[in-house]
């Protein structure tokens, strides 16, 4: 049985636990597992890989005995932000100096928007994807000669 107060904390049941666990030992493998909805009609929807990896990640911590989803607040503080993005602290600063990351101050504080910190780190990963890209590029130009 699962229970949901309405504050939105769910508690649920040990087997249910147990079965979620189940699920993570079946499915962890190489990559990513992909899931599907199947409707009682018998139709099937799939979903997308964030969204598999985010329920996989939920059945994880689930399975685990510990979790929790909340949805991130409208303005990050720049520690959170810094997390977000993988980076340090200072370095983040330095972003926000530097004009690449949009902040306000709230009194001492450095605040930012939780979207603007979202699509720096998007940003940040296709950056990364274009360089390994080019590197593989490099390495097949000039590797074959080996």
């Amino acid at each position: 049985m699962t229970v949901v107060l309405t504050n939105g904390t769910v508690f649920v049941e040990e087997s249910l636990r147990e079965q979620a666990a189940d699920v993570v030992r079946r499915a962890d493998g190489p990559g990513p597992p992909h899931f599907s909805l199947t409707t009682d009609d018998g139709s099937t929807t799939a979903i997308s890989a964030e969204l598999s990896s985010f329920l996989f990640q939920v059945l994880r911590g689930l399975g685990r005995g510990h979790f929790a989803v909340a949805a991130l607040p409208e303005e990050l503080t720049t520690t959170v932000a810094a997390e977000l993005v993988g980076v340090s602290r200072p370095t983040l600063m330095k972003m926000v100096r530097n004009g690449e990351l949009p902040s306000r101050q709230v009194g001492t504080h450095t605040r930012l928007r939780t979207g603007d910190v979202l699509a720096l780190r998007r940003r940040r990963a296709q950056e990364r994807r274009a360089a390994l890209e080019a590197l593989r590029e490099l390495d097949d130009e000039f590797g074959a000669d080996r």
